[in-house]
């Protein structure tokens, strides 16, 4: 895992901007503490900090092919490497490293921009092509790893980290209200092109950029949804689904470096360990609880399934006295205000991981976002279903017969008409839309000479009239699971220099789910209905069916710290986490 940087220059490039490239390595030292390295031409210049995992003594960055024309700078990794590498050299491609990184610029070689469809991984990537003067940037599948990019007067810079940009490339940066707010709002950003700082913007996941002397284009090359219907058995299904999982389990194992499985307890992470397990004789598991009695520790469960499949078990116990300094300290590597209250939870284990002795770090995410694990938001498609329902019965002339049986046998939620909820602008991440409301009635955010007043920012969000589970899930999928779940585990990993894979989210098991009917994945009366009959005799029934627990702080130290916390660029009469989070973030890069 690694932090890269790249720019093109209409013009030329300056030995200013060498400097910045250098400098934008030392901002994200902690992503590539082994390597650095710096490269530059006429009107390109790539920046590259490693992490070794893969070809630990050989596989530095930037990456050429055999006449240099081609170089490759390359944050994350590329599972079906060893295939694609065994094929290249039969088709006479050199290969002049160990990483698992120089495919790509042997498959650009080979098949130019199509080169992407070949890559199992997470990653992004910057390649220039100087016998045609074109940069061209990509972004994995699903979005594991981030690449940002900034359109200056005479060029286009791209970072894995918005501060790098930010730091080195934006003199007077300009506070998207609309972004913050909706992240201060829903927890994370809403907006997948646009982020907080108005001249910064996201490569979206499965996309790529070409830069050349006409300016920038970009194109979609992956969406989740695919045009085939899956017409096997629910068995058949299932089969392909473990096949899948246990196939991209060993994929992520793949490393030089030490490995160890986040074990939680649940399901998800169960499954990986099992699963990993089945790979290789010693696997290594990580299980973290509070210090003091909790709910959400599951420590004693954990401890019970490693014993049984002869894991060898780590435990580490979290004080909540520490989280005071981990927010100071975790908060200068999330770049973003992703407002999760369990980001100091996952920092302290991160942290407690590396000191462990591993470099890399197998979890469950994905897992609930695929196969609707989530209550909430199974009875919230249910009501949007059962609106619609009830809708397309009315006027019920013509219908009378089917109206009466549909409102017979409905007659509780409709006589509360909330199909069991209420559905309004409170539904979407409902648990922050009180502290919103409170927040914004007075806040304003003072930056710059200027002043911007939440309350006339819209934050609206609403599901489309006739949603239903797939179109609920895909705001879970496409929002919440890329821009906090899989952002944060990169984030807070990365700043400890650890390497989070997350074998849920490997796009041939996303394609494949894609491709079934939805009375075969979903019961909409058992969350992850069909998983657990996947994983039955896999998993003991001790985990597929005990109560679903997060893993998040006791709320008691949360009200502690925005009690004390003072505000520096916002002012507001009212104080919960995510403002908090928001403010501390923009007087940390701005610094006013």
């Amino acid at each position: 895992m690694c932090g890269i940087s790249a720019l093109y220059r209409f013009t030329n490039i300056s030995s200013n901007d060498c400097l910045k490239l250098e400098a934008m390595n030392k901002e994200m030292a902690y992503r590539g503490p082994n390597e650095k390295g710096v490269w530059h031409d006429d009107i390109c210049g790539l920046a590259h900090t490693r992490l070794s995992i893969i070809g630990l003594e050989n596989g530095h960055q930037p990456i050429f092919n055999e006449d240099r024309s081609l170089v490759l700078v390359c944050n994350g990794e590329i599972y079906n490497y060893k295939d694609l590498r065994s094929s290249l050299k039969q088709k006479g491609h050199l290969f002049s490293t160990d990483s698992d990184s120089e495919v790509i610029i042997h498959l650009y070689e080979e098949y130019g921009i199509d080169a992407l469809q070949h890559l199992r991984g997470m990653f992004a990537f910057c390649l220039w092509d100087s016998n045609i003067n074109r940069l061209f940037s990509a972004r994995d599948r699903v979005g594991e790893k981030t690449l940002y990019f900034s359109q200056l007067p005479t060029g286009v810079i791209f970072s894995t980290e918005l501060k790098a940009i930010l730091k080195y490339y934006i003199s007077k940066p300009q506070i998207n209200i609309k972004s913050l707010a909706e992240a201060i709002r829903y927890n994370f950003p809403i907006d997948l092109r646009n982020t907080y700082i108005e001249q910064i913007k996201r490569l979206q996941a499965g996309e790529y950029a070409l830069v050349d002397a006409d300016g920038i284009q970009l194109h979609t090359y992956w969406k989740k949804h695919q045009s085939k219907v899956f017409d096997g058995s629910k068995e058949e299904a299932k089969q392909e689904v473990l096949r899948l999982m246990r196939e991209s389990v060993s994929n992520c194992l793949q490393s030089d470096v030490p490995v160890a499985v986040l074990l939680s307890g649940g399901i998800d992470s169960s499954a990986i360990a099992a699963f990993a397990r089945e790979c290789r004789k010693d696997v290594h598991v990580i299980t973290a609880g509070y210090k003091g009695k909790f709910d959400c520790d599951e420590r004693e469960v954990a401890r019970q399934f490693a014993k049984e499949k002869d894991l060898i078990y780590h435990e580490v116990e979290l004080d909540v006295s520490d989280f005071k300094n981990l927010f100071d300290e975790y908060i200068e590597y999330i770049d973003e205000p992703v407002c999760d209250v369990s980001s100091m939870s996952q920092w302290a284990l991160y942290k407690k991981a590396k000191e462990l002795g591993f470099t890399v770090l197998l979890g469950g995410i994905g897992g609930d976002e695929l196969f609707y694990g989530y209550p909430y938001y199974n009875r919230l498609a249910n009501a949007y279903m059962l609106r619609k329902q009830h809708y397309d019965l009315l006027p019920w002339k013509g219908k009378k017969k089917d109206y009466l049986k549909f409102v017979l046998h409905n007659l509780k939620p409709i006589l509360f008409a909330g199909y069991p909820m209420k559905l309004d602008d409170s539904i979407p991440v409902h648990w922050t839309y009180d502290d919103y409301r409170k927040f914004a009635k007075d806040a304003k955010l003072y930056l710059n000479c200027e002043v911007e007043e939440f309350e006339s920012v819209d934050v609206h969000f609403s599901f489309a009239e006739d949603a239903n589970i797939d179109a609920v899930y895909d705001f879970m999928f496409t929002r919440f699971m890329n821009t906090q779940c899989l952002y944060l585990a990169d984030r807070l990993g990365m700043g400890n220099s650890v390497e989070i894979r997350s074998p849920f989210v490997d796009y041939k098991i996303v394609e494949f789910v894609s491709t079934l009917p939805v009375f075969v994945k979903y019961d909409e009366k058992c969350p992850k209905r069909f998983l657990k009959d996947a994983l039955y005799g896999i998993l003991p029934d001790y985990i597929l069916y005990a109560q679903k627990k997060g893993f998040t702080p006791p709320f008691d130290f949360i009200n502690q710290l925005n009690k004390e916390y003072e505000y520096k660029c916002i002012k507001s009469l009212h104080t919960f986490y995510n403002s908090m989070l928001a403010d501390k973030l923009i007087s940390l890069l701005i610094k006013p």
